[in-house]
């Protein structure tokens, strides 16, 4: 008697196993199709923004500083954004989170390629949109010698082969799971050659001696702002380059710095002076600011005695940095008029 209940509730558990693998079959190969979706759509996203690093890498010597720094910027970005949409579907199993773990190593390979080359040339990542502005003050790039650049881009190629071979296998292990989803091929890495370290070597050669990619330094006075500011000269009559100030006994001085050039200015001088006419006392002042490439700063005011009834010549000047051929926008000078006091 014992035997047959058993049996008989061995048989239930049986049934039981059976129609609950017979029910979940159906819905695996639903949820495996559903990724499968998901998935392709960043897997298009992904070829695109592979082939665009190719293209990057073949054009990269005969490119112009901003636009190689835009294109790197944007092939990073958008390899993290896909890397972290595949890691929002990594939570339904292991297939899915070897899926991420591609997207992450891409990302990450497309972020070193950037980082050696920002070292390489002494650039940096562009501000973002949207996102609060970096001060002109910010860290200065690690500096990388052409051997260094090429190491870490070389081991960037490695780990993108390896995560075009780790696609592979999730695509064919998805496809033999329950709903035979399919995948497109996908592989960042055509042309395995291209990421050896001679022809890195050679190609990061290339990219160090480009002269649309050498640093232009090109510093310039965008706004020099004096207060109090000029009024209407008292006998009606205007000289150029003198401009006449209400009665005061100081003179502020507000000067905007922009770095037009493609380098970053660390230490960027620009030396004030005033001299009284026809004297010759002068009063200097001098600011030192780091302002980068395609940026510009406020420097901090500058602050000068004065006396009504006396005139000054100011001049505001900016220590080219070496290498800056064009001299223009780099100094202001002025005729400063104090009218009397009453």
């Amino acid at each position: 008697m014992v035997l047959v209940c058993v049996l008989v509730v061995a048989a239930v558990l049986i049934g039981g196993v059976a129609r609950i693998g017979s029910r979940s079959g159906p819905f695996r190969a639903s949820v495996n199709r559903s990724f499968g979706a998901q998935a392709a759509v960043l897997v298009d996203l992904s070829n695109a923004t592979g082939a665009s690093l190719r293209r990057l890498m073949g054009a990269m010597p005969d490119q112009d500083r901003r636009t190689l720094q835009v294109e790197m910027d944007d092939v990073t970005a958008q390899a993290g954004d896909q890397a972290a949409r595949a890691a929002v579907l990594a939570s339904n199993g292991s297939v899915e989170g070897r899926f991420a773990t591609v997207f992450a190593d891409r990302a990450h390979s497309a972020d070193e390629v950037r980082s050696a080359i920002d070292g390489l040339l002494g650039l940096r990542p562009l501000p973002v949109a949207g996102a609060p502005v970096a001060t002109a003050t910010g860290a200065a790039p690690t500096l990388l010698s052409s051997t260094e650049a090429t190491d870490r881009i070389a081991a960037a190629g490695r780990l993108l082969v390896q995560a075009d071979r780790s696609y592979q296998v999730v695509r064919s292990s998805l496809a033999d799971m329950a709903g035979h989803a399919r995948l497109p091929t996908s592989r960042w890495i055509t042309s395995p050659s291209t990421w050896q370290i001679g022809a890195l070597a050679t190609q990061v050669d290339l990219v160090a001696a480009s002269t649309t990619l050498a640093a232009t330094p090109q510093l310039g006075l965008s706004v020099v702002q004096i207060t109090p500011p000029a009024v209407p000269s008292p006998t009606g009559v205007v000289t150029p380059g003198v401009s006449v100030l209400s009665p005061t006994q100081t003179v502020v001085l507000n000067v905007v710095l922009s770095n037009d050039g493609t380098a970053d200015e660390s230490h960027a001088s620009v030396t004030f002076t005033l001299a009284r006419l026809p004297t010759g006392a002068t009063a200097t002042a001098r600011r030192v600011a780091s302002v980068l490439a395609a940026r510009s700063v406020s420097l901090a005011p500058v602050t000068f005695a004065v006396k009504p009834g006396n005139s000054y010549q100011l001049t505001v000047a900016i220590t080219a940095p070496a290498g800056q051929t064009v001299a223009a926008g780099t100094t202001f000078s002025e005729g400063l008029q104090i009218s009397p006091g009453t």
